[in-house]
Parts: C-alpha cells; sequence; structure tokens
C-alpha cells in the first residue's frame, strides 16, 4: 500500500513463479512491491491456491491447478481494483507467473499493461521441466502422458495438459497494453512472443538484464544477498503508467483500506503476526480451530526459504499440527521471507548462519504475552542448527526437533561455510564436470566460481579429517574431553529439555551426527530426554509428500509424548 492511502489510475499484481523460481524470487519481490508501493502504486503480492501460505483449493478441484490459478489471478486483480479505486491493472509476472499473467491479460480489458521477469513463453517445454524435476527428486523415468508429482503439487494429466498447451506467441493481448520483458539471455521462442505482440499492436520494452536483477533468479546458499533496487522498472513503471490522480473520479471512488485477513483451512485459523523490534518481523499464528492449545511450537526458516518452506512442508505441518489439537507459529527470520533485516540491511537476504537467538526470543516473547507457556521449537536444517543454539541461550524452550541437523558448530572462518554447497557431490560427479564441454564453457564465460568451489571442496577435506581423527582418538581414549556437541546436548538433557533428532537415511545428513554421536541405537542412551530416528523415505528439504508425511508422523508421535 502506498504511503499516502489514495486512489490512484494504476495499481500491481505481482504473480510469482512456482516451486523453486519461488522461493528463490521470494524476498526479491518483496522488495519490488515495497518499491512499487514508495513510488504511490498499490501492489499486491499474489500466492496461488495451493502455494505459499494459500489454502490447497485448487488441490480440491477437478479442473486442476492451472485452471485455479488463472481464476486466481483475476479474482486478485477485482480485489485489488476494490480497494484501491485504480482503474487499470498492470500485472508482473514471474517465469510461470508471466505466463498467468499474459493469459489474464488476453481476458480482460482491464489490464493494462504487463511487466515479465524471465517469461515461460512455451507450456511444453515448462512441462519438460517439470518432469525433469520430478525424476531427479523421485529416482525414475516417469511414464510419457501421466500426472506428476514435483514438490507441494500433484498434477493430474489434464493439468499438464493444460499447462503444455498454452504458448504466450499464440496469446493475443488487447491493443494497445504496454509490455516490459527482462530476460537474461536471448532467447528464440521469447523473439518471437515479443514479434507478435508487436504486430498486434502491443508497446513492447526489452529492458537489459543487470546484476542488479540477479538475485531474482539465484543466489549463493549461505551467504548475504544484496537485493535489486529495480531503478530501471521504477523508471519504466512510471513513465508507461503516470500516476494520475483525477480529483472528480477520486471522489467517486475511495481506495478502501484492507484489514488483516484471516485463513480457514480445514480444522484451523490463521492469523497474520507482526512482532519485535518496530514490528520488523513476520509470521502466521496457526490455532485448531477449537481455539487455542496451552502449548506451541515456532517453526523456523530452513535455509533461505521463506516461512513456509520448500514444497510447503511447514505450512503442511503446522496444519497437520493444528488437526491433532496444538498450536503452531510458522515465523521468518529477520532478512528472510517478510521479515525485515535490521537498519542499514534492509536491502539484503541474511546470512543463512547468522545468530538468531535475538531473532527466536523475540518469538517467545511474543507468544508469552498471548498466553502461551510450553514452547517446541522445530527447524530443518540451517533451521535446526538455529534451534539448538537458541535452546542453549533461551531456558524457556523446553523442546527441540531438529531435521537433518548439518553441523553444531560454524567454521572458524564464516566463508568456510560454503563447504556445505559440495558435501554430498562424489568425486565421480566432479570428474564428469571436468568432462563436460558445457562445464567448460560456463567457467570460460565466467558463470562458475572456480575458487570458490576449489576453496569449499578444500575446506571439506579439512573438516572431514579433523572430526575424523577426533572420533578416532576418543574411541581409542586418547581424547577424553566432550566436544561441543556433546556437551551441549547434556546441558540440554540435564535442564530437562526433550529432543528429537530426525534425518533421513542419506550419508550426507547422518555425518555429523554419526562422528559426534555414532548411529548404533544405544547412541543417546546417556542423554535423558533426547533421542534419534532415521526415517527411510524422508529426504534431506521434505520434498516428496512421503517425505512430508512421514517426518510429521514422527514429530507430532513425539509431541504427544512430550505433552503427556
Amino acid at each position: 500500500m502506498p504511503f499516502e492511502a489514495r486512489r490512484n489510475d494504476f495499481a500491481v499484481l505481482i504473480c510469482p513463479g512456482l516451486l523453486g523460481d519461488e522461493l528463490v524470487a521470494y524476498c526479491a519481490l518483496r522488495v519490488l512491491a515495497d518499491e512499487l508501493a514508495r513510488s504511490g502504486y498499490w501492489t499486491l503480492r499474489l500466492e496461488y491456491p495451493g502455494t505459499g501460505d494459500s489454502c490447497d483449493l485448487a488441490v480440491e478441484r477437478s479442473d486442476g491447478h492451472w485452471t485455479a490459478w488463472q481464476e486466481s489471478v483475476e479474482a486478485a486483480a477485482d480485489w485489488l481494483k476494490s480497494i484501491s479505486g485504480s482503474r487499470g491493472v498492470l500485472v508482473c509476472g514471474m517465469r510461470a507467473g508471466a505466463m498467468l499473467a499474459a493469459l489474464a491479460a488476453s481476458r480482460r480489458d482491464d489490464i493494462a499493461g504487463l511487466l515479465l521477469f524471465e517469461p515461460t513463453v512455451s507450456g511444453r517445454s515448462y512441462v519438460r521441466e517439470l518432469t525433469l524435476d520430478a525424476e531427479l527428486h523421485g529416482g525414475r523415468v516417469l511414464p510419457a502422458g501421466g500426472g506428476i508429482e514435483v514438490g507441494e503439487f500433484t498434477f493430474s494429466d489434464s493439468t499438464i495438459a493444460q499447462i503444455a498447451g498454452t504458448d504466450l506467441r499464440k496469446t493475443t493481448l488487447k491493443a494497445a497494453r504496454k509490455v516490459a520483458v527482462f530476460a537474461r539471455a536471448e532467447s528464440r521462442l521469447l523473439d518471437e512472443c515479443l514479434d507478435s505482440w508487436r504486430h498486434a499492436g502491443i508497446e513492447v520494452t526489452k529492458g537489459g538484464w543487470s546484476d542488479d536483477l540477479h538475485s531474482l533468479v539465484g543466489h549463493p546458499t549461505f551467504d548475504a544477498v544484496r537485493l535489486p533496487t529495480f531503478h530501471d522498472v521504477i523508471n519504466w513503471m512510471t513513465t508507461a503508467f503516470p500516476l494520475g490522480r483525477d480529483s472528480t473520479t477520486r471522489a467517486r471512488s475511495q481506495p478502501v483500506l484492507p484489514v488483516e485477513a484471516t485463513l480457514r483451512p480445514g480444522g484451523c485459523v490463521e492469523t497474520t503476526l507482526r512482532f519485535g523490534s518496530s514490528q520488523r518481523l513476520f509470521g502466521f499464528l496457526c490455532n485448531p480451530e477449537t481455539g487455542p492449545s496451552p502449548d506451541i511450537v515456532i517453526i523456523v526458516n530452513g535455509g533461505r526459504d521463506p516461512r513456509y518452506g520448500a514444497a510447503r512442508q511447514g505450512v503442511e505441518f503446522a496444519r497437520r499440527l493444528a488437526q491433532a489439537g496444538i498450536s503452531s507459529l510458522r515465523a521468518d527470520f529477520a532478512g528472510l521471507g517478510d521479515s525485515i533485516p535490521p537498519p542499514g540491511q534492509e536491502n539484503f537476504i541474511s546470512h543463512a548462519f547468522a545468530n538468531r537467538n535475538s531473532d527466536i526470543r523475540a518469538m517467545l516473547d511474543v507468544l508469552e504475552k498471548r498466553g502461551f507457556r510450553k514452547f517446541t521449537v522445530q527447524g530443518i536444517c540451517s533451521g535446526a542448527y538455529h534451534a539448538f543454539h537458541a535452546a542453549l541461550a533461551e531456558r524457556r524452550i523446553g523442546a527441540l526437533i531438529l531435521v537433518n541437523q548439518p553441523l553444531f558448530t560454524l567454521p572458524r572462518r564464516p566463508d568456510e561455510i560454503t563447504y556445505l554447497d559440495h558435501r554430498r557431490q562424489t568425486p565421480l560427479f566432479y570428474l564428469r564436470k571436468i568432462a563436460s564441454l558445457q562445464s567448460w564453457r560456463t567457467l570460460i564465460e565466467g558463470r562458475a566460481d572456480m575458487r570458490t568451489t576449489l576453496h569449499s571442496l578444500w575446506v571439506r577435506g579439512l573438516r572431514s579429517l579433523r572430526l575424523g581423527s577426533r572420533r578416532v582418538g576418543r574411541t581409542l581414549g586418547l581424547i577424553r574431553k566432550q566436544s561441543f556437541a556433546q556437551s551441549a546436548l547434556s546441558e540440554l538433557c540435564a535442564r530437562g529439555v526433550r529432543t528429537l533428532f530426525l534425518f533421513s537415511p542419506s550419508k550426507e545428513d547422518l555425518e555429523m551426527f554419526r562422528r559426534e554421536f555414532t548411529l548404533e541405537p544405544d547412541a543417546l542412551v546417556h542423554y535423558r530426554g533426547a533421542e534419534m530416528r532415521i526415517v527411510q523415505r524422508m529426504d534431506h528439504a521434505l520434498i516428496s509428500s512421503e517425505s512430508r508425511q512421514d517426518a510429521a508422523a514422527e514429530m507430532i508421535e513425539f509431541l504427544g509424548k512430550s505433552r503427556g
């Protein structure tokens, strides 16, 4: 919403991509929305049914996701016009979101233009991407002509056919529209699409892809990342769609300030929550339909993902908890998702392993004020690391659920954490890279950081050697002092903190725990209240539906024992 809540001629609807495209671009699109609002445009970021924090209406429909998503774009445009009083809407789309934006613009007279980032032109090509993604995570080749399960989606064969049948080169936009496209590389499909629109009387601007836009499509896994300023985008917007404010029209159609939304997925009531210093932190409080429970689970970010997590595992877990009678808060750390970093760092995605104790303390404070008394913190990967360290600093935490915790302490130098990027790769993987012509082309063109890769491999080797030697030393009785992980877990157990370590069967996920505690059935016998479980169908980030289902069952069973 603009700082001055008054009617303008145009409002902006932002349609994100799907799956990884949505996760990677989340913070950048939040910044874009903020910059548009500062420039005076009412702006709405959309989460389609069954994505992000939205309800799962697409899953319940016989006509599938693609139809539901198209309808949601139009419903969002209608709502945005109704609250802002704007006469026209500019729709911004990212990747597959650009396809949905263009389809809406082909049907409606009130969509004045399109702002497209890396638009997906061919639905058939996009279906191939989805299929490859599904095969990569599923470990098998999918038969042609069937449905696809990928991430949080189970697409029917009819939905796949709908997507494959979409081609922006054949999508006719209304005449006299304005379109701006920002793409990284030249593309024959995109050029053909833009040419067809120009011939139809559309004013097309093809913007350059500057370094400023890189974090829309990718960024390092762990480092702090500068977000785009969108200078070129805002300049195009203010030139192509100036904000007229005719007093006569304004008197007829004043904006209506939106109220905080309440979501009611099955068995749950979800409300937004702003908290922390200057209300800079954001989350969703999810209560059972019957009312809040006295105890609550805090679900924190894993990696750089927003609060709902990869494949929406955070949302699914929160709603399963509510159906089991347990309240939860899924919240963003500062600099991730919708939580704003500290002053002076607003335009950055924060480092994945930055200290999060103050953020978790703020979560405990706001929940305590709301009457909650027993606190469990759940995290995946880096989120598990942060939960473990927060429990050492914060005595109000009574239980921990740590999913695929990758380490207990950080390397001495912050940049050495990048070794985690390469810990899953085998020597054969790198030999194949060396033999690949495409790998050499990527290196020569400067699109690969060889120095960082070699440094990460060196650190990985040193760290593995160091941990292995310590393990041997303890086995032989040469080292009697407990490691940090052992002493820290002993401290938590002495305080009565119950801890569940949950792991996939992957050797990489088990590596650190094995070196600290072994994988024997009695590995934690001397740590009262702590247990470790290996879930056979679980993957690292809970991407597959079986993984999320089995992990949730284990976690809820653990919570049931903790409550008892």
